[in-house]
């Protein structure tokens, strides 16, 4: 006869290992979430852009000087009053690669593997860009070095019980709509998943950490915004991490977008934020 004292004797294992493996795990959980938080330096970049145009570069030149098709008025797609031909500048974007278009004195080869990307794209001057809020929002980005293909959505915001929020981006890239559209002279803010296991809202932004490696490797990571206007190409020229309660959004008055995740893996209280600068515009088809 087995008495009620044997008979309790699994349950009580049963507890015990169980508790062992919670405590196990949550150990492992921190060891791993201190020793992932110790290598986010390696994903802070900064390369800080050129404050001279290419148009204060070359100089002054009217259109009747072109021997090539004309800048895109970024203002007139718009719907808004640009500037007059006579007070344009030269902006001869097939004339030279695509990364010589801010800093032209630097002039060499395409790489190739741009070449064909950038293929239409003409050099987005100053003058020409529109206030916030005035052009239409992206529909679609792209980023072909790390293979991001997404449709771009504006965040709604959400009524808490005593506060709001903007809603989390579901499998697209999410856009703060108050902040700068494609061809705006201010920074637009984009926001996307590096993972999300329990919620299932997508990976979208899961290689953006592969940005800071390939910067350093001195690759070019370039960023296309397409909207009913054309297409809007960047080129990032900075990451930074911060803390999640420290992220700030900010307009720094340039045409400059920000694209930002949550890293690290399953530990997810900091932000990888990326900058990128407007260096091109192509025109819809």
């Amino acid at each position: 006869m087995v008495s009620k004292k044997d008979k309790g004797r699994p349950l009580a294992w049963l507890v015990a290992l169980s508790g062992a493996l919670v405590v196990f795990l949550s150990g492992a959980y921190l060891v791993y979430g201190k020793v992932a938080t110790q290598n986010l330096d390696g994903l802070v970049y900064s390369q800080q852009p050129s404050g001279q145009s290419l148009g204060e570069a070359l100089g002054p030149t009217t259109l009747e000087d072109l021997q090539g098709p004309a800048s895109f008025n970024l203002a007139e797609v718009g719907g808004l009053a640009g500037p007059t031909p006579s007070t344009l500048g030269l902006y001869p974007g097939p004339l030279m690669p695509f990364n010589s278009w801010v800093e032209p004195w630097l002039a060499s080869a395409p790489p190739t593997d741009d070449s064909e990307f950038v293929r239409g794209f003409l050099p987005a001057p100053k003058e020409l860009l529109s206030g916030v809020g005035m052009l239409p929002a992206a529909t679609r980005i792209w980023i072909p070095s790390i293979e991001v293909d997404a449709t771009v959505k504006g965040l709604a915001i959400r009524e808490l019980e005593n506060s709001r929020e903007y809603e989390t981006p579901d499998q697209v890239v999410g856009h703060i709509p108050t902040t700068g559209n494609p061809g705006e002279a201010g920074r637009g803010w984009y926001f996307g998943h590096l993972e999300t296991p329990l919620r299932n809202e997508g990976s979208v932004f899961r290689d953006l950490p592969r940005i800071p490696g390939l910067l350093r490797q001195g690759e070019r990571v370039l960023i296309v915004l397409e909207s009913s206007t054309g297409n809007y190409l960047y080129e990032v020229y900075a990451t930074n991490v911060v803390y999640k309660t420290e992220l700030r959004v900010t307009d720094s008055g340039e045409s400059e977008i920000t694209l930002v995740t949550c890293i690290p893996a399953l530990v997810y209280d900091y932000r990888l934020v990326v900058t990128a600068r407007l260096v091109g515009v192509r025109p819809p088809v």
